[in-house]
């Protein structure tokens, strides 16, 4: 039987994480406020506060901020950290060779090359999204692509 992770561990721990759908009551509505992953977050009843860190891959080395509990000393991301730390995990991926590849044929329009996106990829996509491709090698043969979604 294969180990659950720590991650997967924690999660379990959560009062909700086996409650079923026939165990939800009435719908309810609520609104979270667009501030609500914005730090300082409260934990033990107080503010926590901003504390560097750093974590290393090899010869790469991250700096992120995180929001600190004073008391139990248990860490939060806010929405922008956490999206930094996502990209580095994602380039720690891409260093030992671990992400998913997907290989499609270069197609010419006779002004522009472009390729398309699988269906199995691109059902979350919108006409209207934004690419943001940044160029990784200086040969112009390795690129980041991010779809974004315009707001």
């Amino acid at each position: 039987m294969k180990q659950k992770s720590k991650y997967q561990q924690e999660l379990e721990k959560e009062p909700f994480y086996n409650l079923k759908e026939e165990e939800f009551g009435e719908e309810v509505k609520f609104k979270i406020d667009k501030d609500s992953f914005k730090g300082p977050f409260k934990c033990h009843g107080k503010k926590t506060g901003l504390i560097d860190k750093r974590i290393s891959y090899g010869d790469i080395e991250f700096k992120y901020n995180v929001w600190q509990c004073k008391a139990c000393k248990k860490e939060y991301l806010d929405f922008e950290q956490a999206r930094k730390y996502e990209k580095f995990l994602i380039m720690k991926k891409a260093l030992e060779d671990k992400l998913v590849t997907v290989e499609r044929s270069m197609n010419f329009d006779g002004k522009t090359y472009f390729f398309r996106f699988p269906k199995e990829l691109a059902s979350n996509l919108h006409r209207e999204d934004l690419v943001d491709i940044k160029l990784l090698s200086t040969d112009g043969r390795m690129f980041l692509v991010e779809v974004k979604h315009r707001h």
